[in-house]
């Protein structure tokens, strides 16, 4: 495994991340504080995060298919 791999993958993994504490965050300030009246932040933030995080599996999946075909691997 080659270093640019590994990058792409702990950025998928950051992305993830993000998304899930975003969600809990948001979970636990809607259930915690009623009236607090910005919690869509997070819950868009958790939103955009999961969205880029399956944007990059995608593309990386993608990259990996072209690399091995290119190398004549099946």
């Amino acid at each position: 495994m080659n270093s640019k791999k590994i990058f792409k993958i702990v950025i998928e993994c950051l992305w993830l991340a993000m998304a899930v504490f975003c969600l809990g965050a948001g979970i636990y300030y809607q259930t915690k504080f009623d009236s607090v009246s910005n919690i869509w932040i997070f819950y868009a933030m958790a939103i955009i995060s999961a969205g880029m995080f399956i944007m990059r599996f995608m593309q990386r999946r993608n990259e990996e298919r072209r690399e091995k075909r290119r190398n004549g691997e099946k």
